[in-house]
């Protein structure tokens, strides 16, 4: 898939590959970072968070990742990872956001 070929991205794509390009995260680790950067705003219910990542791996956004050295977690835990093309689409849909924003101030007067 190439780049703007899935855009505009759902929000929940938009802040799971936000998380990721911090590093490879597991499920649970992906949710407490979006609902801690939209201070709850976004809250990802297991079946939305899995679907949405499936959704990302196929589309080439998102592969599965080895666990961190340090991690010391134990059962099936399954770690993912952004790709080079989910950081792409994540920039370029950054880059739309900002237009959007953008033109909306220029036309939405200033409180005052």
């Amino acid at each position: 898939m190439s780049p703007r070929t899935v855009l505009p991205l759902p929000a929940t794509s938009f802040h799971i590959l936000l998380a990721l390009m911090d590093g490879p995260a597991h499920g649970y680790g992906i949710k407490h970072v979006v609902e801690e950067r939209t201070e709850g705003r976004i809250r990802l219910a297991a079946g939305t968070l899995y679907e949405a990542m499936q959704r990302l791996a196929r589309q080439g956004m998102v592969e599965d990742a080895p666990a961190p050295d340090d991690f010391d977690g134990s059962g099936r835990v399954r770690f993912y990872s952004i790709t080079e093309l989910g950081a792409t689409e994540l920039r370029t849909e950054l880059a739309r956001l900002e237009q959007d924003v953008a033109f909306a101030r220029a036309r939405i007067p200033a409180e005052r």
